[in-house]
């Protein structure tokens, strides 16, 4: 089958923020990002995949190109080929089935628990990623920086995998077990700081592309109760507690904020201001 031939009329599957889910060929799907996208990425992703799958976590197969760092080249666009996961995203099963709610986020914590038995050792380093965002992000006042390059110091180590963008639109029910898809932030870095990510996304971030009003709104309505739920299993998995991830999320909320998402940019700061010392 052609490049052209395998995109053809095909309409995405799925649709993110930075890239399409496409159907390719028996049992796989090619991840195509947006035109534009930074090779290094997209590159970065397709390594920290493979690692993943590599130590046994529950992460789709890559199939690389012939090119050197296995990315495809799709009618300009970049792209990775996995295995195609037939399950459905745990946030979609969320929406249609609220009443699963506590299931699914029992199911969420002790995932994220699995994840952090991993040793990172390979992964980019998540510290020097919070120390370049510090010291780039945009806007923040430098009493601010200040702050944080204080608090990073003070704050402990880890070599432990960390996926870096984990929520429950990551995650895909299959028949055959839980799978984690979109490892491309993953990194090496101590577990808490990963729960502090990923608390931020329960609490700050909006609701994925394309989401109707209603869909919003019941999200909004289960937030708190799901977030508790993931946070209580992940603690009794791990041992750790409260005081271990609210410690990083000032520095963590400097992290989301490369991201640069405008409607994100006040909460983050405000969280930034509480955590590191200096009055809103």
């Amino acid at each position: 089958m052609s490049e052209a031939e395998a995109m053809g009329s095909r309409r995405p599957i799925a649709v993110g923020r930075t890239a399409e889910i496409y159907p390719w060929g028996e049992g796989r799907v090619m991840k195509l990002y947006r035109p534009g996208s930074s090779r290094a990425y997209v590159s970065r992703e397709a390594q920290v995949s493979r690692v993943a799958r590599q130590l046994g976590l529950p992460a789709p197969a890559v199939y690389d190109s012939q090119a050197e760092d296995g990315v495809w080249e799709i009618d300009g666009r970049l792209g990775i080929l996995f295995d195609r996961i037939d399950g459905s995203p745990m946030l979609r099963d969320l929406v249609a089935r609220p009443w699963r709610t506590a299931r699914h986020a029992a199911t969420l914590g002790r995932l994220h628990a699995r994840i952090h038995t991993a040793c990172g050792d390979g992964l980019p380093d998540l510290r020097a990623k919070i120390e370049r965002a510090i010291e780039t992000a945009s806007g923040l006042p430098e009493s601010l920086r200040a702050s944080a390059r204080d608090a990073l110091t003070r704050l402990p180590r880890g070599a432990c995998v960390c996926h870096g963008d984990f929520h429950p639109d990551n995650v895909l029910l299959a028949s055959r077990g839980s799978m984690i898809v979109d490892w491309g932030p993953a990194s090496c870095g101590p577990p808490p700081a990963d729960v502090a990510w990923t608390y931020l996304l329960f609490t700050v971030a909006g609701a994925p592309v394309g989401a109707s009003t209603a869909t919003k709104l019941l999200l909004l309505a289960l937030r708190r109760l799901a977030l508790r739920i993931y946070l209580r299993t992940y603690f009794k998995r791990t041992g750790l507690a409260w005081r271990d991830v609210e410690q990083w999320l000032g520095v963590i909320s400097i992290l989301r904020l490369g991201d640069g998402i405008p409607e994100e940019r006040d909460a983050l700061l405000a969280l930034v201001r509480r955590h590191l010392g200096e009055p809103a």
